[in-house]
């Protein structure tokens, strides 16, 4: 059966954080406390996008180019899913009775996104959907960057240039960063700290 090629957005929701969250913390809190917040992530996104599937600690999803009104809500998506990530771990935070490291680490984790615009097929064995395509595997080759090591940012937004120019967004607010991949080759990208997004639309 043919599989007819799809464009649009892709995007990685993936927790800052977690390897480390896991192998310090009690498993049992910490298992639960990251499935809250899984959760939550998964909830916002999927008022506008298709998910994908959960891996481990990031949420992949996407959305037909043709589904998108408007390439501004994706970034007014991402802005309300940081919100109400960064809320919900708070909140877990303030709300724990138990003196646990796990959730006193709460607070030390963040979420970053990935969003890429390109070509994928969708494929559906068994009941199961997944995605297919070079654009998929940059998505997912993008988690590992050095946006952090350049930067010290743990929550943040990188964009490849395919996706901003794609959304029409101002490449003025963000930082240009040009990452490689052995058979990809070189990818610009732009990124965005959420940390003054956060503070500003809470102070807003």
């Amino acid at each position: 059966m043919e599989r007819k090629t799809q464009t649009g957005y892709l995007i990685l929701a993936d927790i800052s954080g977690y390897t480390s969250f896991v192998a310090q913390t009690e498993i049992e809190h910490a298992d639960m406390a990251l499935s809250f917040l899984l959760e939550t992530i998964i909830e916002k996104l999927s008022s506008l996008l298709t998910i994908s599937k959960l891996e481990g600690d990031a949420v992949f999803a996407y959305v037909e180019e043709s589904k998108l009104e408007e390439a501004k809500s994706l970034l007014e998506l991402i802005d309300q899913t940081y919100v109400v990530f960064r809320d919900k771990a708070l909140t877990l935070y303030a709300d724990a009775t138990c003196p646990c490291r796990a959730c006193r680490a709460l607070p030390t984790l963040d979420l970053k996104f990935m969003v890429h615009h390109g070509e994928f097929i969708i494929q559906q064995v068994a009941g199961i959907r997944d995605l297919l395509g070079t654009d998929v595997n940059l998505l997912h080759r993008l988690a590992k960057n050095r946006v952090s090591e350049a930067t010290g940012w743990k929550g943040y937004a990188l964009f490849t240039e395919q996706g901003l120019e794609r959304m029409q967004a101002e490449k003025d607010s963000f930082l240009q960063q040009t990452e490689s991949y052995e058979h990809l080759g070189e990818v610009e990208t732009y990124v965005m700290d959420l940390h003054p997004r956060y503070e500003e639309m809470k102070s807003s």
